[in-house]
């Protein structure tokens, strides 16, 4: 049987680590401007709308995520998320970057974003039952591939992120650092 929280803490470490990587240059990693040094692929988002997945591997949830990219460089992004007890609904804003990072033969695109986030959690505790709502702003960091070689419109994204918001619950385990990870099709 799959363990599936060592699963996602070995994810959440293989998240940081390549998103650490757009800080490093070298023979692994390279970051280029597309525009001055073409290289053999790049991806553009400019006026395509997209539906996938997003899963959290902090706080082990997932959900469906809808998105647009309104020019090349600037995107909307409406997540949906539960996480054991929790419900999650997030609208957020996101800024892709120009730069590529170049890992072997990978080409990514690094993006910045920040979002405005709901969450709804209920729980029993010590025979109580408890109802909470929160909503807090959210920033995160990430990468976005597009996935060619499985298919024309596949996108993988990888991300860090911090939540401010705090849930007033017993034993609250809704962490606000997160690692995540989703893919996309985009049309």
């Amino acid at each position: 049987m799959i363990n599936f929280g060592r699963f996602f803490r070995k994810s959440a470490a293989a998240v940081t680590v390549l998103l650490s990587g757009l800080s490093f240059s070298g023979p692994a990693f390279a970051q280029v401007d597309y525009e001055h040094h073409p290289v053999r692929h790049v991806f553009s988002v400019a006026k395509r709308f997209g539906i996938g997945g997003i899963v959290n591997s902090i706080n082990y949830g997932a959900g469906p995520t809808e998105e647009y990219w309104f020019t090349e460089h600037v995107g909307a992004m409406c997540t949906l998320g539960v996480s054991g007890d929790f419900k999650t609904t997030a609208l957020r804003g996101q800024y892709l970057f120009n730069s590529l990072v170049l890992m072997s033969s990978v080409v990514m695109r690094p993006y910045l974003g920040i979002g405005y986030a709901h969450v709804e959690a209920d729980r029993t505790h010590g025979g109580i039952y408890f109802e909470a709502e929160e909503d807090g702003f959210e920033g995160y960091a990430g990468i976005m591939h597009n996935a060619r070689w499985l298919h024309d419109n596949l996108f993988f994204r990888g991300e860090i992120g911090f939540a401010g918001y705090d849930m007033a619950l017993p034993d609250d385990d809704l962490k606000n650092v997160t690692a995540s990870f989703g893919i996309s099709l985009l049309f």
